[in-house]
């Protein structure tokens, strides 16, 4: 999955370079604006109903169904509110230029809307190489239509072409290679069940959408639509460079949890080397970033994104230090206990607008500590909850993090070092050398403290793998 990935999101990065160049920071301010309603269309679109399709025991046609008329529904009746409150929404923010991006937006909410159970379905028989290919391809045509349109002088709604088109991509495809269709059927109690469930998932969605929001309407307002711009782009950078490193375990643990949800052991064991690996995988992309951020990103983005740098150091420690977070998440999801999830995000999301607020009247560098901050506070909380539930130690539940530490502090000492000694050669040399180093480093404190992770890893590479293949071991719904 990982490897199918790489094209697209490395290819995301690459037009993000050109978009950058063709494009001012306001137009990404303003995307981020509408990108916000993003999140919320995957929360509401289906009352959470997908999530239960994932992780339920058995599932049948009516059930389905249900599920799909609902999230049609709820989606439909998303799409119309975004578009009759986008005037209202614009002129909170104090962007004016938002207003019809927003009304834009509301093409993908119907799509989100209409793919739901699809996806779910393939999610469900775990068909992510399948699902990584879509999503690649259709990432791929977007790109290419978003270029076509910022050289055209379509300014800001070349992004926009390029989420709708990345999206219509996906929808089609999915709904092709999940091989169902809805019937006219519709169960009550289905719906029941389904619904308790949902509710919690929604409400850690909403919660998340809520802070969202509000953060970035804090800085929108505090700090303008140009340092918003700043921040957004090193969110996308860090954003890019996870996805790049992490894309085989995070989207799979609902389900792999939900599969072994029976046996509190085999959770325990599950759960300790889906993080020890995620941890592995991701750490070395981060670290590059810390190290090599004030090059990278003129290198990358131009030298007028320079501001976006020191943002951009900040967020990929955050960015360590959350590298569990979707596997816990997952886990909790998966074994049918959202609710203690949507308690925990309730607090950090809370905390975190909180922080943001004290920060914004001094500068987008403050806001990206303040991330920072949240992070840690966030990464030893789970620690609790997640601990409690496995029937572990603190000490025990945080240990797949403390054993990369090493390697974490190993490899950015030898990029740093990397980083000095080429500081006058082209820049181009200077990442290229300095990801070799920090990735080597990593590599050998990895496979020289932690073996068993090292297997794991080993074991991803093509042709390496153990057992069956998600396609011939997947159960039908």
């Amino acid at each position: 999955m990982t490897a199918q990935t790489w094209l697209a999101r490395a290819g995301g990065l690459v037009t993000i370079a050109i978009l950058t160049r063709l494009l001012a920071p306001e137009d990404f301010g303003l995307l981020a604006i509408a990108s916000t309603l993003l999140t919320l269309t995957y929360v509401l679109s289906d009352l959470g109903l997908s999530t239960y399709v994932v992780q339920a025991a058995t599932i049948d046609r009516r059930s389905l169904s249900t599920a799909f008329w609902v999230s049609l529904l709820g989606g439909g009746m998303i799409a119309l509110a975004i578009y009759l409150l986008a005037p209202g929404i614009a002129a909170l923010l104090r962007a004016p230029g938002a207003e019809p991006i927003l009304q834009a937006m509301t093409v993908i909410v119907v799509l989100i809307s209409l793919t739901s159970v699809p996806l779910a379905l393939m999610r469900r028989r775990m068909q992510f190489r399948l699902l990584a290919f879509q999503f690649s391809a259709g990432a791929i045509l977007a790109q290419i239509v978003a270029i076509v349109a910022a050289f055209s002088g379509w300014g800001v709604w070349a992004l926009v072409l390029q989420l709708v088109v990345g999206q219509l991509v996906a929808s089609v495809t999915q709904w092709i290679s999940a091989r169902w269709h809805p019937s006219w059927e519709f169960s009550r109690p289905d719906f029941g069940i389904m619904v308790r469930y949902g509710v919690h998932v929604v409400g850690s969605g909403l919660v998340n959408v809520g802070r969202t929001w509000i953060e970035t309407g804090i800085v929108a307002a505090g700090l303008g639509i140009r340092e918003l711009g700043y921040l957004n782009i090193a969110q996308k950078l860090v954003q890019t460079a996870t996805e790049l490193s992490g894309t085989a375990i995070l989207p799979v643990s609902t389900v792999a949890f939900a599969k072994v949800k029976s046996s509190i052991t085999r959770l325990r064991d599950s759960h300790a080397r889906a993080t020890a690996l995620a941890q592995a995988i991701v750490t070395p992309a981060m670290v590059l970033i810390v190290v090599s951020a004030p090059v990278l990103v003129p290198l990358v983005f131009g030298p007028e994104w320079g501001p976006s740098a020191p943002v951009a150091q900040l967020l990929a420690l955050a960015a360590l230090l959350a590298v569990g977070r979707e596997i816990d998440h997952g886990l909790l999801d998966g074994v049918g206990r959202p609710g203690r999830w949507l308690a925990f995000t309730t607090v950090i999301c809370t905390l975190s607008v909180g922080l943001i607020a004290l920060g914004v009247p001094y500068s987008v560098l403050v806001i990206a500590g303040a991330y920072l901050v949240v992070a840690l506070v966030e990464l030893v909380g789970r620690w609790f909850v997640v601990g409690r539930f496995l029937q572990a130690t603190v000490l025990q539940t945080a240990m797949p993090f403390l054993m990369v530490l090493p390697a974490a502090i190993g490899s950015a000492l030898a990029g740093l070092a990397s980083v000095t000694l080429l500081r006058t050669a082209p820049e181009l040399l200077t990442i290229a050398a300095t990801g070799l180093v920090v990735l080597a480093v990593h590599l050998g404190i990895v496979r020289l403290l932690t073996p068993a992770t090292w297997t794991e890893l080993v074991a991803l590479i093509p042709g390496r793998g153990r057992g069956a293949t998600p396609e011939t071991s997947a159960e039908a719904p």
